[in-house]
């Protein structure tokens, strides 16, 4: 997903927002309160006569409590279930440091096959098989400090591309939390409204929908912020594991491969 993506979608979420705030406190209730009123309680009597209450009507209750803000949250965790997915798939040790492709590619080397080490590099698609296509093109130069020079920022580039790619789930961890509050906000504002309008604090199922609303929507917040950054700051871990891994690699094939023995 690209980065005008990313922003077109929390736009239209904030701007939905707005709308489902102006729809939800613009109501002007009559003589009574609606009996449509939901609460945590209706969540769970809520079920057809002669049906059974599961777990999943009383979620689906919880939802339709939190309003607006709810779907806007549910979207932000689909977003951070794809971003952990493509990291999990993507951050593996064999497309950064596979394990035998170092000792290939100094036979290849030590036998002068160079195309064939070419060639292998762009199949194995690695960080590691672009950081020694990187060498190949300075096999001719006898500056081993430049040839490194190289090297490493070959590699230092690749790695911050990588971990720039975990981004979305910080940005989610960072959103959810605050779109969470902002629900909250717009429940306690709906409560002291309903208050005013009525003009009865004695009576509790008045407050229960709009007090309902802003727990539920701070708490899925919550849930949502914190794996989304428990699996950034892995994915981050495992990017400086790596970034360790490559530089001994690449070291090691400077070494190797130009500076000279004796």
């Amino acid at each position: 997903m690209t980065r005008h993506s990313i922003r077109i979608l929390l736009c239209a979420g904030l701007l939905g927002a707005g709308i489902g705030f102006a729809q939800e406190t613009g109501e002007t209730p009559g003589d009574e309160i609606p009996a449509a009123t939901f609460t945590a309680v209706d969540a769970e009597e809520a079920a057809p006569a002669g049906k059974e209450q599961t777990r999943l009507d009383v979620w689906i209750g919880y939802v339709k409590m939190g309003g607006l803000t709810m779907v806007f949250l549910g979207l932000l965790s689909v977003l951070g279930i794809a971003a952990a997915l493509e990291r999990a798939v993507n951050l593996r040790r064999a497309r950064i440091v596979p394990d035998d492709l170092a000792m290939k590619a100094v036979d290849l080397w030590k036998n002068k096959k160079y195309a064939e080490l070419s060639n292998l590099c762009g199949k194995d698609k690695s960080i590691l098989g672009r950081v020694i296509e990187t060498l190949l093109e300075q096999r001719g130069n006898h500056d081993v400090a430049q040839v490194k020079m190289f090297a490493e920022d070959k590699a230092s580039r690749e790695l911050r591309l990588e971990s720039r790619r975990a981004g979305m789930l910080s940005i989610v961890a960072t959103i959810a939390p605050l779109l969470g509050l902002f629900g909250t906000v717009v429940g306690l504002l709906g409560a002291f409204m309903t208050v005013a309008k009525v003009g009865d604090m004695g009576n509790p199922a008045l407050l229960a929908e709009d007090i309902g609303k802003a727990l539920i929507t701070t708490v899925t917040g919550l849930i949502i912020a914190m794996p989304m950054l428990f699996l950034f700051h892995i994915f981050r871990s495992r990017v400086n594991l790596f970034a360790v891994l490559l530089e001994e690699e690449v070291s090691a094939l400077v070494n190797a491969w130009f500076v000279k023995k004796g």
